[in-house]
């Protein structure tokens, strides 16, 4: 087999992590990841829902797939010690404090603090094709007949709570196309998708979204769920080798102050996935 043959039968992903043997020789590793990678978006997307309950967000659920995703090891002693300062307070707040700190940090309407909403962050189009935002994700979701849990709300297609499950539904697509011998090929497409939703879209704008709330919240609940999203979103851009081309603040901040806030706090047709 040629040098060339090896390396397309490899996972790059895996390769990372010094497996070099074939993608059948590391197919339970595969799927550990892609499980693994799977579980941290679900996790961080319900935490970025409403908390309706007390089963938002369970920290300690990180750890696990944490020790599977992460290239760096100096990232490991970060997590613990990120999940380890909501051991100190979160148990102690009763469900009406983490809904007051979910408003306080996010708002009623939409905040121009730290929207939530990819579509506030604008495109390289500027504001005559932010509209075009929409029309891709749900174009994303349509094509993989991805929808949104409806235990987690209604929220538009652009909330990050959206687009960080459709990842984790991306990852375990492909962890479901590993475990029952899907041809690679088909494998590759979902993996390519993953990539270009990630340098398009959540590596685009969640680098930004993580400033401002960290900047809003200052400290607390939404602070430390903030810093493992930007940690996850960062060792993800590493492990697919994706160098997404992020929102600056004076691009944000001119073009928040010249929109009409009725553009983005009233949703637009646009908003529903496409049929």
């Amino acid at each position: 087999m040629s040098e060339v043959s090896e390396v397309k039968s490899q996972d790059p992903i895996m390769v990372k992590f010094g497996e070099t043997g074939s993608v059948e020789e590391c197919k339970e590793q595969r799927i550990s990841m892609q499980l693994a990678r799977g579980r941290i978006y679900d996790i961080l997307s319900n935490a970025f829902s409403y908390p309706w309950n007390r089963k938002f967000f369970r920290p300690k659920s990180l750890l696990e797939p944490f020790d599977v995703v992460l290239l760096d090891e100096e990232d490991w002693g970060r997590v613990t010690e990120m999940i380890r300062r909501f051991d100190k307070y979160l148990p102690k707040m009763a469900l009406k404090q983490v809904q007051q700190e979910f408003v306080h940090v996010f708002g009623h309407a939409v905040s121009q603090e730290c929207p939530p909403y990819e579509m506030q962050y604008g495109t390289e189009g500027g504001i005559q094709s932010q509209t075009d935002v929409l029309i891709q994700l749900g174009g994303f979701y349509e094509t993989f007949g991805f929808e949104f849990p409806k235990s987690r709300g209604k929220e538009r297609v652009d909330h990050i709570s959206v687009e960080l499950a459709f990842l984790s539904y991306l990852c375990f697509r492909e962890a479901y196309g590993i475990t029952n011998g899907h041809d690679e090929k088909k494998i590759a497409v979902v993996r390519s998708t993953a990539k270009k939703f990630l340098r398009n879209h959540i590596g685009r704008w969640t680098p930004l979204f993580c400033i401002f709330t960290s900047r809003k919240a200052e400290r607390g609940l939404y602070k430390d769920i903030i810093d493992i999203l930007s940690l996850m979103v960062q060792n993800e851009c590493a492990l697919l080798d994706v160098k997404p081309i992020k929102v600056e603040e004076p691009e944000y901040r001119s073009l928040s102050y010249s929109m009409e806030n009725d553009l983005v706090a009233n949703a637009p047709a646009e908003c529903e996935p496409i049929k």
